[in-house]
């Protein structure tokens, strides 16, 4: 596997994109570089990427499994190629609706009392101020994946838009940003915890705590949208191509968490 050193490159800051520590990233010749911070941030990446491509999306962002030097250690991280194409700007969700409507989306959320109409009230805005089509299927097929790969991390910062600055159009960002899915952090989740207990105490972000519960809503408004066809020898075989880096357990561990949010949610197969 590809060592990237980075001892002497200095790490980009995050703004606001996760609710959970600040990730090492680095960005070089066209492509994004993230180290491995809290866990296994980067097995979950590269492994939603792959579920992706046994799917029907067909606009994601794909990462590939890197060693990164960095801070005199060799560590398990991912390589992505930049999605924003020529005078593009990345602009979430959050950073929009504050631009138009004078505060956040996060709290503007906290008037409504239901997922749905959190949801309605996000898409109806975006669509509104974009001009974009389609943004509750979009929504809706990112909420899908984070209930299937339990993602704990898809806050207001990271949905996003892209803008062009030249024209002033809008497209849809592919689906990026799934480092927190599969119990990936080991400091909240710890690989000697009762597998069933952690998949418990995971929160769902941002229009509902529950998973089922923001994901229901967002298909009875919009319908459901993605369709996964992979097998359990397939999914295996994806993760074994990650064992120079991680080690069985950590392997072990993300198989028996999307073989039991496959079983959970069988409808998405």
């Amino acid at each position: 596997m590809q060592v990237i050193d980075f001892t002497s490159a200095d790490r980009i800051m995050s703004e606001g994109h996760t609710s959970k520590g600040d990730q090492p990233k680095w960005k070089q010749s066209g492509n994004w570089y993230k180290a491995d911070h809290m866990g296994y941030e980067a097995l979950s990446e590269i492994i939603v990427s792959r579920l992706l491509t046994w799917s029907n999306a067909d606009d994601f962002v794909v990462y590939q499994p890197v060693f990164i030097h960095y801070n005199d250690k060799v560590i398990p991280g991912c390589s992505s190629r930049d999605f924003m194409r020529k005078d593009e700007m990345l602009i979430p969700f959050e950073r929009l609706h504050r631009a138009y409507e004078g505060r956040g989306l996060a709290q503007a959320l906290t008037k409504f009392d239901s997922p749905a109409a959190r949801i309605a009230y996000t898409v109806d805005f975006v669509e509104r101020v974009t001009k974009l089509t389609g943004v509750g299927a979009y929504l809706t097929a990112i909420l899908e994946l984070d209930c299937l790969t339990l993602n704990e991390d898809r806050h207001t910062n990271n949905l996003a838009v892209l803008r062009n600055e030249e024209t002033k159009e809008f497209r849809l960002c592919p689906i990026f940003d799934n480092g927190l899915s599969l119990l990936s952090d080991l400091n909240d989740y710890p690989l000697t915890d009762d597998l069933y207990t952690c998949i418990e105490r995971v929160q769902a972000k941002p229009f509902d705590s529950d998973h089922v519960e923001q994901v229901t809503a967002a298909e009875q408004l919009y319908g459901r949208q993605l369709i996964f066809r992979i097998s359990h020898g397939e999914l295996r075989s994806e993760l074994n191509l990650l064992s120079e880096a991680y080690s069985p357990d950590i392997l072990q561990r993300a198989e028996r968490v999307l073989l039991e949010q496959k079983r959970k949610h069988s409808w998405l197969f």
